[in-house]
């Protein structure tokens, strides 16, 4: 515990957590979302928050937010929907670090493609809330590049939901079968449900001719 001189409250420089009796002393906090110096007139959220806060988790939100640790916004930023409230009893943070108080919309750098891309206040409030991502977690990909990489996987399932039912399989989910060998480049699979589709008698000669085209240019291309 850091020794608190005159006007200076005592802050755990640890924790961030203040003396209780000493942590109104401030009359002023930065807004880490607008950057400006607000008086506490205009922090009533803040100390809403500073009371929620005190029991059960022992923390000081105001000593937080101090110290530039917490996810917060001044009454001005809020009222004018710059921000939107978070639920910090929605969201895995306990005993580990600081929740969202407030969501922002954020720019960040796509790992794969290295594009920028936004994450949204309205995104960051279901990634935390609804989907239960823990706080410190960010997205690492762009949408584009997150659907690219998740698409087999999407696949694969509807793949196997498909086959696990061919019997009951109509033209259309047996031509989605031979559709997603083809784009998994599995030539051998894709010929073999042709067949089956051929035997099922689903679709004429000259369909089933255009399918097997397809197949063996597609075949010969990756070869």
């Amino acid at each position: 515990m850091q020794i608190a001189g005159v006007g200076t409250p005592a802050i755990c420089t640890m924790c961030g957590i203040i003396s209780m009796k000493e942590e109104n002393l401030y009359d002023s906090y930065r807004c880490p979302n607008c950057n400006q110096l607000r008086n506490v007139k205009e922090l009533t959220q803040l100390f809403k928050w500073n009371e929620q806060f005190k029991f059960p988790y022992m923390i000081s939100v105001l000593g937080a937010a101090r110290q530039g640790h917490l996810k917060w916004a001044c009454d001005n930023c809020i009222l004018n929907e710059k921000v939107i409230l978070g639920k910090p009893e929605e969201q895995n943070w306990t005993g580990i670090t600081y929740p969202f108080f407030t969501y922002n919309d954020e720019t960040l750098k796509c790992q794969n493609c290295n594009c920028l891309f936004e994450f949204s206040k309205e995104e960051k409030k279901f990634w935390y809330e609804d989907l239960k991502f823990i706080v410190w977690s960010y997205p690492k990909y762009c949408p584009t590049c997150r659907k690219r990489i998740r698409e087999p996987k999407v696949k694969s399932k509807r793949l196997t939901n498909l086959i696990n039912n061919v019997e009951q399989a109509n033209a259309d989910e047996l031509e989605e079968i031979i559709e997603i060998f083809l784009d998994f480049r599995n030539f051998e699979k894709a010929r073999y449900y042709l067949s089956v589709l051929k035997k099922k008698n689903y679709v004429n000669e000259v369909r089933i001719a255009l399918i097997k085209d397809k197949i063996n240019n597609l075949a010969q291309q990756s070869s």
